[in-house]
C-alpha cells in the first residue's frame, strides 16, 4: 500500500511537471554556522566546499518581490519587500564579518560575508559557481504582473 502511495504521488509530480503545473519554489537566506555532529551540512554548488546553516530563515521566499537577471554574466538581482529589508538589517547588522547563504530548491547557491550591516531593497547574487540556477531563479520569482 505505502509502495503504491510512494509510486502514485511520483507519477502525479512527474505528470504535473509535464503539463507545466507550477511548483512553489523556495528560497531561504540563512547565517552559516559551525557544524555539530547532528547537523546537515550542505555543499555550495560548483564546489566541494561543505557549510551548516542556522535553523532560522533571515527571510524566505514570501520575502521575494522579483528576481531579475543581469545582463550577460551569471548575476541575479533580488528584490525584497520592505519588512525583509528590515529583518536583514537587523540580523546582519549583528552578525557583522559573519557568513550568510542562500538556499534556492534546497540547494546552497550563494554565501558571502557580512562586512557591514545591509540597508537593501535588492541585492545582487553572484552564481558563477551555479549559472544554471540564474534562470530557474528568475523564473521562479518573476514579480508581480502589470
Amino acid at each position: 500500500m505505502l509502495r503504491r502511495l510512494i509510486v502514485g504521488t511520483a507519477l502525479f509530480l512527474g505528470a504535473a511537471q509535464s503539463f507545466g503545473v507550477a511548483q512553489a519554489a523556495s528560497f531561504e537566506l540563512h547565517m552559516v554556522v559551525p557544524c555539530g555532529p547532528q547537523d546537515k551540512a550542505y555543499v555550495l554548488e560548483g564546489t566541494s566546499l561543505e557549510f551548516c546553516l542556522a535553523p532560522d530563515k533571515v527571510i524566505d521566499e514570501t520575502g521575494i518581490v522579483k528576481a531579475e537577471r543581469y545582463p550577460v554574466i551569471s548575476r541575479v538581482i533580488v528584490d525584497v519587500t520592505p519588512a525583509a529589508s528590515e529583518k536583514l538589517l537587523a540580523i546582519s547588522s549583528q552578525n557583522v564579518g559573519n557568513d550568510l547563504a542562500v538556499l534556492f530548491n534546497g540547494k546552497m547557491i550563494f554565501k558571502a560575508a557580512i562586512d557591514a550591516p545591509l540597508k537593501l531593497d535588492k541585492f545582487q547574487l553572484s552564481l558563477n559557481n551555479a549559472p544554471e540556477q540564474v534562470d530557474a531563479l528568475v523564473d521562479a520569482f518573476p514579480g508581480p504582473k502589470t
